[in-house]
């Protein structure tokens, strides 16, 4: 089988829900090709699903799927294609899924900058999904306390990335807009 019959062969999976399976054709992706991205993308996405469909934890309470090998394999693929704005929009959203808020930020600035680098890589809509997904992580993580210490830390820059992924340049400009009178 080519990459590409693999490829196709684990997305079928996925829209069948066996991501267990999926994850499985991937892994003999990564062993066959290990300088491909997709393969480390595709599994850690088929992880991702099963732990929303299935949830993560065993009978005994540990995690069925290891939230740090997914993670990692984000964070390869995004490593691998580094103006892949798809990739990197996806480590920063498992970081904040994964409650690693100082770690996601950093890598939304990194997709900041890969979209002000690059008239061709649009990130509006990711920096946007990640701002509304990093204000639920900070409300849960504070029960919605905005005065606590890691809101008051993290609420500008969701806020900003927001701001960035509503088509704005930067929030100054934004800011110019609120302050036209009518």
């Amino acid at each position: 089988m080519n990459d590409e019959e693999i490829i196709t062969e684990a997305a079928q999976l996925i829209t069948t829900g066996d991501f267990i399976a999926a994850m499985a054709v991937f892994e003999r992706h990564i062993e066959a090709n290990p300088d491909d991205p997709a393969g480390y993308h595709g599994w850690a996405e088929a992880a991702l699903f099963e732990i929303q469909e299935n949830g993560n934890l065993d009978e005994s309470g540990k995690d069925r799927i290891n939230e740090g090998m997914v993670t990692a394999y984000l964070r390869r693929a995004a490593g691998l294609a580094p103006d892949n704005a798809d990739y990197s929009a996806a480590y920063a959203s498992a970081l904040v899924e994964f409650d690693r808020i100082p770690m996601a930020v950093r890598q939304l600035h990194k997709l900041v900058e890969l979209g002000k680098a690059s008239d061709e890589v649009d990130v509006s809509i990711h920096l946007y999904e990640a701002a509304r997904g990093l204000i639920e992580a900070i409300d849960l993580k504070t029960n919605f306390d905005r005065s606590a210490p890691i809101a008051r830390q993290y609420i500008r820059d969701a806020v900003e990335f927001a701001l960035l992924g509503l088509g704005f340049s930067s929030p100054e400009e934004a800011i110019e807009y609120l302050a036209l009178e009518e």
